[in-house]
């Protein structure tokens, strides 16, 4: 004799698929997950300060190379004569 399966209801279905999604990652969780990574990249902003400091300090060593330059050239003309 065959047993007949009774059907399923909605709330059970619902039931057993949480149960069988729980291991899975949820959008909420991804989102978390991309916000937290995300904290630790570079906005255009701090491109564009980093940029002007580099600028900033590319101008200071440049004259200060040649402010060591001339300074050098200085002492060679009063050794040499």
């Amino acid at each position: 004799m065959a047993t007949v399966e009774q059907p399923i209801t909605r709330s059970e279905l619902r039931e057993e698929m949480t149960l069988m999604l729980q291991p899975y990652v949820t959008k909420a969780d991804l989102r978390e997950e991309m916000a937290l990574m995300l904290q630790h990249y570079a906005t255009k902003e701090d491109l564009a300060a980093l940029e002007t400091r580099l600028v900033k300090w590319m101008v200071g060593m440049m004259i200060g190379g040649m402010a060591v330059a001339a300074a050098i050239a200085s002492v060679i003309a009063n050794l040499v004569g």
